[in-house]
């Protein structure tokens, strides 16, 4: 095997890892800037972290808060109170499964679902301002990485 780093030279502030989490938070960051910047999602005072939310639960591989907890790596409570604030803001619900008492699912809202099409615009804005100088090939590439670096995982 090919070790790609080694432990005696590897550098914890510019290695992979924090780099990736480097670039998550300035996505985050750069969403969150675009939202304030467009008049209806400012209006909606929806984050990138409730965007993400949205965004899984659309995507349909999560439907309930436990899911989203796994997926997202949140711990319940702060995903509890995303929840309540989407809720509120009347982007999502919570449905009572017929089955159960305990748990519910959730849904997007059709004003959720009519709000995602701009925050996928403002997602694409930053993602290629931070991609400025990079060919598409060379995301391609990215791309390919990450997701075997998650099968990996």
């Amino acid at each position: 095997m090919n070790d790609i780093y080694d432990p005696k030279s590897l550098d914890v502030q510019t290695s992979l890892g924090p780099l990736v989490g480097q670039v998550r938070m300035a996505v985050l960051k750069g969403v969150d800037q675009e939202f304030l910047l467009d008049k209806d999602l400012a209006a909606l005072e929806i984050t990138a972290a409730q965007f993400v939310i949205l965004a899984n639960l659309l995507k349909g591989d999560t439907k309930s808060a436990c899911e989203l907890c796994r997926a997202l790596d949140y711990d319940r409570g702060a995903m509890s109170r995303m929840i309540d604030r989407l809720e509120s803001k009347k982007l999502l619900r919570r449905v009572a499964l017929a089955h159960t008492r305990r748990e519910q699912s959730l849904e997007v809202t059709a004003a959720g679902k009519a709000a995602y099409p701009k925050m996928l615009a403002c997602l694409a804005k930053v993602l290629n301002r931070l991609l400025k100088g990079v060919t598409r090939a060379q995301v391609r590439a990215m791309e390919r990485t990450l997701r075997q670096m998650l099968a990996n995982s």
